[in-house]
């Protein structure tokens, strides 16, 4: 420490190249927090994204989910004349995921791209209907209509991008219909 108040002292110009050195590390650190910031936006986004589609879809089968006010219950069932029979639809999740967010299919995966670069990329989503009960019998502990999702996200890194590994996570996400009345 009393070396580096000597040399941050010393008139002969020996502290410019610790004052640079200063100066490049903190351009590192503002780089590495701001591409920081980038994943988490983009993160956000698309979770945020993922969700709207998975609650158009759950909102879609409000066609078909008996709603009997007098009992509380619901679910996706209709009546066939010879009972009750389950009837739930996954939605097209991708394509309201390109309309929302502007992504391109490209084989398997879809991507968003800006200036020609790639932004991120998606794929391997899986969407589950769980359908809430007929006639449970304790309506408080039975399972609501519920839709899941889970979204595979890479998005590669804006800056070393030859030397570090893109950000891949997978993405989580509910969506649920319980009658208001």
């Amino acid at each position: 420490m009393k070396l580096l108040v000597r040399i941050l002292r010393d008139k002969k110009g020996l502290s410019v190249p610790l004052a640079v050195s200063i100066v490049i590390v903190l351009i590192m650190m503002m780089a590495v927090i701001s591409q920081y910031i980038r994943l988490i936006i983009i993160a956000q986004g698309v979770r945020d994204s993922v969700q709207s589609a998975v609650i158009s879809v759950s909102t879609g089968n409000y066609a078909d989910v008996y709603a009997s006010l007098r009992e509380g219950y619901s679910g996706g069932y209709f009546n066939d004349g010879g009972g009750w029979n389950e009837r739930v639809s996954t939605g097209d999740v991708y394509a309201r995921l390109s309309e929302l967010l502007g992504l391109q299919s490209e084989g398997g995966h879809y991507v968003k791209y800006t200036g020609g670069a790639v932004e991120y990329r998606v794929s391997d989503l899986a969407v589950k209907i769980i359908n809430a009960p007929l006639a449970p019998a304790d309506r408080d502990e039975a399972q609501k209509f519920l839709a899941e999702a889970a979204i595979y996200l890479e998005v590669p890194l804006s800056f070393g991008r030859s030397i570090l590994p893109p950000m891949r996570i997978t993405l989580n996400c509910k969506a649920g219909w319980t009658p208001k009345f």
